[in-house]
């Protein structure tokens, strides 16, 4: 068998070797027509093996690969292309292994937002107002910004009081500073689809209303964001 090659011109001899039966093989120096160097090796022993070209093609080029031109085979071998007789070749640099892709880590995910928030004690508020005190606007800028771009369903705020002085003054406190939390949340950039603000005045102490510190974690505003 034998592929098309341009015309070549064959240039010092690099190697032969004999046999009793003949010479086994014959390397060659070839000059290509673009002035490329190429070389040829053409076994000729009767004994040889299938790889014998193949073999001083890999001598001669080493630890570069062995590139085929061109490959003649005996007719009777049409269906292989490893019984050659002659073969034209270059050494190329060998290819270097790919070097695998490692992926970057994913990042991890943001931390979720708070899912509730309280604000107790009179650092939130004075007396009988509804005004919100800097510690409590400090504290209201840290749950803006934990959530970020988070829109939640629902934020419900719930304003609680002691037990000192009428219920129904300490109801109408207890929803009036609810709502001015609600107004902080939603004027500094907190998103929801549905505010709710209850006032629940002095129901449901978390603490004794008999002692000063019991009285100031009751006096608080719950966020609950859903």
């Amino acid at each position: 068998m034998r592929t098309a090659c341009a015309a070549l011109t064959l240039g010092a001899v690099l190697a032969g070797c004999t046999t009793s039966q003949g010479p086994a093989y014959n390397a060659y120096s070839v000059g290509l027509p673009n002035g490329q160097r190429a070389y040829q090796v053409t076994c000729h022993g009767i004994f040889e093996g299938q790889e014998t070209c193949y073999s001083k093609a890999r001598e001669i080029c080493g630890n570069q690969e062995v590139r085929p031109l061109e490959q003649v085979a005996p007719l009777a071998d049409a269906g292989t292309t490893r019984d050659v007789r002659i073969l034209t070749f270059q050494c190329v640099p060998a290819q270097p292994a790919p070097v695998p892709v490692v992926p970057a880590p994913a990042p991890p995910p943001p931390p979720a937002p708070p899912q509730k928030l309280s604000l107790a004690g009179d650092a939130n508020f004075d007396v009988d107002q509804s005004t919100l005190k800097p510690e409590a606007r400090t504290r209201l800028d840290g749950l803006v910004n934990a959530a970020g771009s988070n829109t939640f369903n629902t934020v419900t705020v719930s304003g609680y009081t002691d037990s000192t002085g009428p219920a129904a003054h300490n109801q109408g406190l207890s929803e009036r500073r609810a709502q001015s939390v609600v107004r902080y949340l939603q004027e500094h950039g907190l998103k929801a689809r549905q505010w709710v603000a209850h006032g629940y005045g002095e129901s449901n102490p978390v603490a004794t209303n008999a002692t000063a510190a019991g009285r100031a974690q009751n006096r608080r505003v719950e966020i609950s964001l859903e």
